[in-house]
């Protein structure tokens, strides 16, 4: 009766572990050179049709897919360098957080009688939102956080250097203010040149950077008037606390 040797069988199997690894590079590079011609992956049908039905699913599951990210190019913000990321284009909707809060067996935040699905999800604190990122994190496999106030508006700006990303002049088909209320998101308005919505007013967002004991918010909200919606516009409130006019949007980095 033969025997397998313990040490052959490991160097056989690190010996295709390391082919299986050349493999990958080689396949890397070959989808970086066509990433690098036109800036287009090249996919077979196959290919396209799986990737749109995992795209479908994970929309059906959560609402959120890879279409509700803007990418964020690298690029100077101030003295600093900014890496690229990602952010979602709109604020987290109550479609999106009701989710979250079923699965979770969370209670869900009212909605002051305005309507739920895609408005921004108000009545959240800072707690919630962390929550709400790491659990989209475990479900996705996604590295999702708050942006800290320096990426929020660098994101808001996209390139600009005037008070609002199309302008200084204030312009009401471009953000949500002293509507009363919160406004369905994306809604009719224009999006930014970097494909977000909303980033002046409808809801004030949670980041992550702090001031003290308490966490900094940017952008306004549909209570504010326009001087308090530029993109340098900063809010502080605790952890715990929530309010009629505070949302949060997400940013991931994988």
């Amino acid at each position: 009766m033969s025997t397998t040797n313990p040490d052959a069988k490991i160097d056989e199997l690190k010996q295709k572990i390391t082919e299986l690894e050349q493999a990958l590079e080689i396949k890397q590079a070959e989808l970086d050179d066509c990433l690098g011609h036109g800036g287009h992956q090249v996919l077979t049908e196959a290919e396209q049709l799986i990737q749109q039905n995992q795209q479908n699913e994970w929309f059906n599951k959560f609402k959120i897919c890879e279409a509700n990210w803007a990418a964020i190019p690298e690029g100077r913000f101030g003295e600093q360098v900014m890496p690229a990321f990602k952010m979602l284009n709109t604020p987290i909707t109550f479609e999106m957080f009701d989710i979250f809060c079923s699965m979770t067996h969370k209670q869900p935040p009212g909605d002051e009688g305005w309507g739920r699905d895609n408005r921004p999800v108000i009545n959240v604190s800072h707690r919630d939102a962390c929550d709400y990122a790491r659990w989209l994190s475990r479900q996705t496999g996604w590295q999702c956080r708050l942006p800290t106030e320096e990426q929020w508006e660098y994101a808001c700006r996209a390139g600009a250097v005037t008070d609002f990303w199309y302008g200084d002049i204030p312009d009401p088909r471009r953000m949500v203010m002293g509507t009363g209320k919160t406004m369905p998101t994306p809604g009719p308005r224009m999006a930014s040149p970097w494909d977000l919505y909303d980033m002046h007013g409808n809801v004030w967002e949670w980041t992550s950077s702090q001031k003290h004991d308490e966490y900094i918010l940017c952008g306004g909200s549909w209570y504010n008037k326009a001087n308090w919606l530029t993109c340098t516009s900063r809010n502080i409130a605790f952890p715990t606390a929530s309010n009629n006019n505070w949302g949060f949007r997400l940013i991931r980095v994988s």
